[in-house]
């Protein structure tokens, strides 16, 4: 096997190497307008790109390698009027095809200027795509790229995540000018390259199949092309500002304060040539500041943590009487010095800059390199981002909101490209790429403790009430190190394209790919002597014969003396906390993991007349290089030891795709595709943890990485109608099937010393089947367009690390089994009904109005039932939905001249109608506002509330994380030159 790859890959990197598409073709003929003949030798310039042809002696000419945009096309034969063609616009791997007449009545010399005449359906499209354009995005209330991506058919979003078409979040593939940007390492998935809307000159998402120029995705695929630097000097500057702008304070604390500076935001673009013709720039940055939309009011500062632990070990002591249940201990108001201040939970800056610089010494030689920066950097709790709250981890801190911690996210990646036009029916391009992903989160990275009461530093003592909010305390301990938990990515591609004839042009290539992935974390314990008299012996300080201010203060000089108190005690110096150890495999990491991919494909698009076929073939090769236990059913300690271990296996998979399309009418075509799809699980599940021997102690309840894992698989087809119903209004109906396998999960295992772990398998699997009309208007006055989806996504597990177990016994008394239940049910993001819209008013030069809305049905959760104890939860996973969901965003832009800067005035409203929708809800009721109870159990409830004081039932139920966000406003200016 290893000899056969090294010869494919040989073979195909003397063809040239592999790169997504970013490019069209313009095909046509040039005719005699009188007599309809050939006119051969004629020549078809595209203005501005410095490409061309001339036609052959059926009077045919094509245009390979355009990027995607808006040209004009000159056509000059002698004896014939030159004739203009403008508003020409070309899409990522399409064709598109303008045939043209010369009139030899006109005087030569003179030149006819018209308006391309766009059709209404595309007809080489042989899979479900759509294609934004930048212009659309400018017109569209939408900030982020997700946002676009989302309104797409076939799409759905649920928290914070996109799922294609029933596949799991990150089954998608992500493209930046042809390289790949996929996180393979994340579960989640996502793109290692952040691109701003101001860098897209066009954005195309495959939803359905795709062509084998695409790996390494199981669902879809979002490819983005970047702007190119125009022939002379343009800048682009807009700032904007909003506040979100609601009445539902019983949800957000003060959100009715409005502050129109809460969310800013600066966009700049700068391009232009640095020598006519030969190089050319553009440049793009971003700054923004925002506030959370959750808030917090201040009752309790960080010390009332540390107070209010010493005030419950000293009312045990007391034995002060409790109401309630047993245990629950009544907190003074005093121990509550907060000042009931509101502010943001969390705020954040996000920065990046983009860059690109293209070098043409000859008209058929370009170079290029790019740059992409970001730096995202928010305080609050980890789980707030600019993206999304995770209601949860933030409804925590909401009265205590001091001294979360930091959070940084710094990506940084480098693009160098070489295309060459060989001729002018030959093309290829080589390309290197640099991805850099870092992270960490900190309360403060010197872990200096606050040794006593006022002190500063990291907090030994917290407390938390109502069995939900934190009474104060600090971050924890930084367990991570400089230069440490990074992604780094390398590649080396390209492709060729070759238009063999007017029928055939084929595409082909390798990649080659490696990730240096590092993980690392290292935990703190709490030494003996801390554990054991972190308070002193009621011998040293007996809190029944004091009062609590008493017995505070003596416990601030307790801590204050406590390494002198207790080395006294044990005879030698001790500490508080210490650092783990590197041979504490259970708290320690710090390994690398260096996995190596590579693949090729050969694809031919094949043009005969209308009918268009896609085919392909794609080979991935796979190398983990790491190593997996040879026995799982070993003894505990030797699973993980060197005898024990064995190389992994090198993967490799072939993927043929296929699709067609041809015409049924004169506005109508039929498409059809199929195609075998694979990636590999994420390798932050492949490759957890290393592989070194484990007590029992410590591998007991662990799940283990398998680097051994087999691609995931996916089988798709689909099918569809295309349908034009006035010269710029069309229709796409498809229905779809996919087949998902070898899906990750977990399986459980047992030593033959009895101690049980988990690891790592393909063991899922699933179906997803649908319906998606799409509905669309591709220019004029009003476009936009309106898509609906029917879809049905089921499988073995929408989260990879469940696992359901039964245990039962095949005889009275005997050992009991425990097996694993495999149920095909609705997987949490099974989106029955999906409606998106998006519609936009362009008045040119003079304003315009843009809106984007969705309604859809609810997602999947699993209820239980309060009154019936008898019902076992794993009977009703999934089994009903949340209430339906729906929004709508508007953007108005007013433009107006000054000299030669085009300025714009801008409102942009999310959630006009300050719909809270439910998307997280009580598994009780079904609702993110309503939690069922017993009538006993509530009244208990309410009881423990009351004894201890401190918060209501209200509070305790109310979770901002579970609603959408309310409406925001925003008021901007935008000036173009």
């Amino acid at each position: 096997m290893k000899e056969k790859f090294i010869l494919l890959l040989c073979l195909f990197a003397f063809s040239g190497p592999l790169l997504a598409g970013t490019t069209g073709k313009i095909v046509g003929t040039i005719k005699d307008q009188d007599s309809g003949e050939p006119l051969i030798g004629a020549d078809v310039v595209l203005e501005g790109s410095g490409l061309g042809s001339s036609t052959d002696s059926d009077g045919y000419f094509s245009i390979l390698n355009v990027p995607p945009g808006v040209y004009n096309i000159s056509v000059h034969y002698i004896g014939y009027a030159s004739i203009t063609i403008e508003n020409i616009r070309v899409f990522i791997d399409r064709t598109v095809t303008q045939n043209v007449t010369l009139s030899s009545k006109f005087v030569e010399g003179e030149t006819v200027v018209v308006e391309a005449d766009r059709s209404a359906i595309e007809l080489d499209k042989t899979h479900s795509s759509s294609t934004v354009s930048a212009e659309a995005i400018d017109a569209l209330p939408v900030v982020e790229l997700e946002e676009v991506i989302g309104l797409q058919a076939g799409v759905v979003r649920r928290g914070g995540q996109l799922h294609f078409r029933g596949g799991r979040a990150r089954e998608v593939a992500y493209i930046v000018d042809g390289v790949p940007v996929t996180n393979s390492f994340s579960g989640t998935g996502g793109s290692l390259v952040e691109v701003d809307n101001n860098m897209v000159e066009q954005l195309e998402v495959i939803s359905g199949t795709f062509n084998a120029e695409y790996g390494q995705a199981q669902s879809g695929v979002v490819n983005i092309v970047t702007k190119r630097p125009a022939s002379s000097f343009n800048f682009n500057v807009k700032a904007f500002s909003g506040e979100w702008a609601s009445d539902k304070e019983t949800i957000y604390l003060g959100i009715s304060k409005f502050n129109p500076a809460a969310d800013r935001q600066v966009e700049m673009s700068l391009t232009g040539p640095i020598i006519s013709n030969k190089l050319g720039f553009v440049i793009t940055g971003r700054f923004r500041q925002w506030e959370s939309v959750d808030r917090f009011e201040r009752r309790f500062n960080t010390i009332d943590g540390w107070r209010i632990s010493a005030y419950q070990r000293w009312a045990q002591q007391q034995s002060i009487a409790t109401g309630g249940q047993q245990g629950i201990i009544e907190i003074p108001d005093s121990l509550a010095t907060g000042n009931l201040e509101q502010g943001p939970m969390g705020t954040g800056d996000y920065g990046s800059v983009q860059a690109k610089l293209v070098f043409s010494p000859q008209s058929n030689i370009t170079l290029s390199y790019q740059g992409f920066g970001s730096m995202d950097k928010r305080d609050g709790p980890f789980f707030l981002s600019r993206f999304n709250v995770d209601g949860d981890g933030v409804k925590a801190f909401r009265y205590a909101p001091d001294d979360f911690g930091t959070t940084e996210t710094i990506k940084h990646s480098h693009f160098l490209r070489f295309q060459h036009a060989a001729t002018k029916t030959f093309f290829y391009n080589l390309a290197a790429s640099y991805q850099r992903e870092d992270g960490d989160f900190y309360y403060r990275k010197d872990n200096k403790l606050a040794l006593f009461p006022g002190d500063d530093g990291v907090q030994l003592f917290s407390a938390f009430g109502g069995n939900t909010f934190s009474l104060g305390g600090t971050g924890g301990l930084y367990t991570g190190a400089p230069g440490k938990n990074y992604i780094d990515q390398y590649l080396v591609q390209g492709d060729f394209n070759w238009q063999v004839d007017k029928h055939n042009l084929i595409k082909g290539g390798v990649t080659v790919k490696r990730i240096i992935a590092n993980v690392f974390v290292q935990g703190f314990r709490t030494t003996p002597e801390w554990d054991n008299f972190s308070f002193p012996l009621t011998t040293d300080i007996d809190p029944s014969t004091m009062s609590y201010a008493e017995y505070w203060n003596q416990l601030t000089d307790y801590w204050r003396n406590w390494e002198a108190i207790n080395g006294a005690r044990v005879g030698r110096p001790v500490q508080r906390v210490v650092a783990v150890e590197p041979t504490d495999v259970a708290f320690y990491r710090d390994f690398n993991v260096e996995p190596l991919e590579a693949s090729a494909f050969l694809q031919d698009k094949i043009e005969l007349g209308s009918i268009i076929i896609n085919a392909g073939l794609r080979f991935d090769y796979f190398d983990p290089n790491s190593q997996v236990p040879i026995n799982y059913r070993t003894e505990s300690f030797n699973l993980g030891s060197e005898q024990n271990l064995q190389n992994t296996t090198k993967k490799t998979q072939f993927s043929p795709r296929l699709g067609i399309s041809f015409p049924i009418s004169s506005r109508g075509a039929f498409h059809a595709s199929y195609g075998h799809f694979f990636q590999m699980p994420p390798y932050e599940e492949m490759f957890n943890e290393p592989l070194v021997s484990l007590t029992r102690f410590q591998l007991e309840g662990r799940t283990l990485g398998n680097a051994d894992l087999l691609p995931e698989k996916t089988i798709a087809y689909e099918i569809g109608l295309q349908q034009g119903l006035t010269s710029d209004i069309s229709i796409d109906v498809t229905a779809y099937y996919k087949d998902f396998r070898n899906l990750l999960g977990v399986e459980q295992l047992q030593t033959i010393d009895g101690v049980t772990f988990r690891r790592f398998v393909n063991r899922d699997y699933g179906s997803s089947k649908g319906i998606t009309l799409d509905l669309s208007k591709r220019r004029g006055f009003v476009n936009g367009g309106i898509n609906y989806t029917l879809s049905f996504a089921n499988g073995s597990a929408s989260d990879p690390t469940a696992l359901f177990l039964i245990n039962t016994a095949t005889t009275i008394g005997g050992e009991s089994e425990t097996f694993a239940e495999r149920k095909v049910l609705s997987l949490d993001w099974d989106q029955r009904h999906t409606v998106n819209a998006f519609l936009n008013f362009i008045k040119r030069d003079n304003w315009s109005i843009g809106l984007t809305g969705f309604f859809h049905s609810g997602n999947p959760f699993s209820p239980i039932f309060i009154e019936r104890f008898d019902i076992a939860a794993r009977e009703y996973r999934n089994a009903a939905t949340t209430p339906t969901q729906w929004n709508v965003d508007i953007k108005g832009a007013k433009h107006f001249p000054i000299g030669r800067i085009r300025g714009s005035v801008f409102l942009r409203i999310t959630n006009l109608f300050d719909q809270l929708n439910h998307e997280r809800v009580f598994a009780s009721t079904g609702r993110a506002d309503q939690v069922a109870r017993l009538p006993e159990v509530e009244e208990q409830v309410r009881t423990d509330l009351a004894s201890e004081g401190l918060f209501t039932l209200q509070e305790v139920d109310t979770n901002p994380g579970f609603f959408s966000k309310p409406r925001l406003i925003q008021l901007g200016l935008e000036f173009k030159y």
